[in-house]
C-alpha cells in the first residue's frame, strides 16, 4: 500500500529502494510521495527527518491525512528512487525525544509535576510543567534522578494496542485525537513509563548517554524546563571548551579567576565612565560659553567625537545662557547623532527644524515640542 511507514517497523533503516508514486507543489515547494518511506514527518512536537531522494535533498516531511509529503529542493520524477535518511539527525531527535519521556515520567511520578507541553528544537528541548519554577538545586536533583535511570540501561520498545487496552496497561496519554480509529502506538520505557506517542526513540536508555537540565523559567502559568541529551551535551561542552580557551588567551588567567578579572574591569569601567561624564560636562560648559556668543537666535555646531549624552548636556548648558535660542547640534563619533532644542523663551515647537536636519543627515529620529533628536 502507498505511504507505507517503515520507520514504525524498523527505525534503524537508513537507506531503501522505493518508488515515487506522486509529485506536486505546495506554495512553490515541490514534494514527492513514496510507496515506502523511512522519513518520519513532523508532528507531536518532533521536527521532521531530513535526507535525500537520489541526489535531491529532503528538507521537510509533512503528513496530510495519511499521505506523507517529502518536500525537496527540486522536483523529482515518478519512478524508482533510492531514499537515504540523515541518520545523525534521526538519532539526535530520538535521543532528545526519549529523554523527554523519561524526564516527564520522573517529574510526574516523583514530584507531582505534570507535563503540559513539549518543544523539540534544533538546539535544545524543553517541557512545560504545571507548578512553580524549580530553583537550580531542584534542577540538579532532577538531573541526578533521570541520569541514574539512564545508567540502568532500560529497554525502550514500541507496540500497537487497541484503545480499550490503555487503561489496563496504565498508559499515560494526552488523550487520542478526535475521530481516531484503529490501534494506538505505545512507547514503553521498561518499568518507568508507558505512553502514547508517534515519534522516534532510541531502543535502550543507554543510547541517550546522559541528560543535562540547564535552565527553568516561567511559562504560561507554570514552568518551562530546558534540557539537552546525548550528542547535544557533547556539542555544548565543545563550545564551552572553545570559549574557555578564548577567554583564557585574552584574559591571561585561569578559568577560576575569570570572574575576579571581569569584576575588576567592570569596577574600572564604572570609574572611567564617571570621569568621562565629568570631563564632558566641563567641556560642554566651555563650549556652551563660546556658542552663547553666537549672533542671532539660531545656534548650530558640529562636534567631533560627541555622542548623544554630550549633545544633550551641551544643549542644556547653552540654553541656560541663551533661553530664547534654538540650538542645532550634530555629533560625529561611531555614529552621527543630532539634537535640536529650544530654550524656555524660544519656540514651543522645533519639529520643522529637526525634520530638516534629520533629512539632511539621512538619519532616523523624531520628537515634539521643544526637543527633536535622532541618529544615523
Amino acid at each position: 500500500m502507498p505511504d507505507e511507514k517503515l520507520f514504525y517497523e524498523d527505525p534503524t533503516l537508513e537507506r531503501i529502494e522505493t518508488e515515487v508514486i506522486e509529485t506536486g507543489d505546495e506554495g512553490g515547494r515541490p514534494w514527492a510521495r513514496l510507496e515506502r518511506t523511512i522519513f518520519h514527518p513532523e508532528g507531536g512536537g518532533q521536527p521532521a527527518d531530513w535526507g535525500a531522494l537520489g541526489d535531491v535533498p529532503v528538507v521537510n516531511v509533512q503528513e496530510r491525512e495519511g499521505r506523507v509529503l517529502h518536500f525537496v529542493n527540486s522536483p523529482v520524477a515518478v519512478g524508482p528512487v533510492v531514499a537515504c535518511l540523515d541518520a545523525g539527525r534521526r538519532f539526535d531527535l530520538s535521543q532528545q525525544h526519549t529523554a523527554q519521556h523519561l524526564l516527564t515520567a520522573v517529574l510526574l511520578e516523583r514530584h507531582g509535576l505534570p507535563t503540559t507541553a513539549f518543544h523539540l528544537g534544533e538546539s535544545y528541548a524543553a517541557i512545560e510543567v504545571d507548578g512553580k519554577v524549580p530553583d537550580p538545586e531542584a534542577l540538579a536533583g532532577f538531573e541526578d534522578e533521570v541520569n541514574a535511570i539512564v545508567r540502568e540501561a532500560r529497554t525502550v520498545r514500541t507496540l500497537w494496542i487497541e484503545p480499550g487496552q490503555m487503561k489496563a496497561l496504565g498508559v499515560r496519554s494526552r488523550m487520542l485525537p478526535e475521530g481516531h480509529t484503529g490501534k494506538v502506538r505505545i512507547v514503553e520505557i521498561e518499568g518507568v513509563d508507558i505512553n502514547t506517542c508517534g515519534g522516534t526513540h532510541v531502543q535502550n536508555l543507554s543510547e541517550i548517554q546522559m541528560i543535562h537540565i540547564f535552565h527553568a523559567e516561567p511559562a504560561r502559568g507554570g514552568a518551562r524546563i530546558h534540557f539537552l541529551a546525548g550528542g547535544r551535551i557533547l556539542s555544548r561542552l565543545g563550545k564551552a571548551d572553545a570559549l574557555e580557551a578564548a577567554l583564557k588567551d585574552r584574559l591571561g588567567t585561569s578559568p577560576m579567576d575569570f570572574a575576579r578579572v571581569v569584576d575588576g574591569w567592570l569596577t574600572e569601567r564604572r570609574r572611567l565612565k564617571k570621569r568621562v561624564k565629568r570631563l564632558e560636562d566641563e567641556n560642554a560648559e566651555h563650549i556652551a560659553r563660546e556658542l552663547a556668543l553666537t549672533d542671532g537666535d539660531r545656534i548650530e555646531k558640529t562636534i567631533q567625537g560627541a555622542g548623544p549624552d554630550m549633545l544633550r548636556s551641551l544643549a542644556k548648558a547653552v540654553l541656560e545662557l541663551r533661553p530664547e535660542a534654538v540650538v542645532s547640534l550634530v555629533g560625529e563619533a561611531e555614529v552621527t547623532c543630532f539634537i535640536v532644542q529650544s530654550g524656555p523663551a524660544g519656540p514651543q515647537d522645533v519639529s520643522d527644524v529637526g525634520e530638516a536636519l534629520r533629512d539632511r543627515l539621512k538619519a532616523r529620529g523624531g520628537g515634539k515640542g521643544r526637543t527633536f533628536q535622532g541618529r544615523t
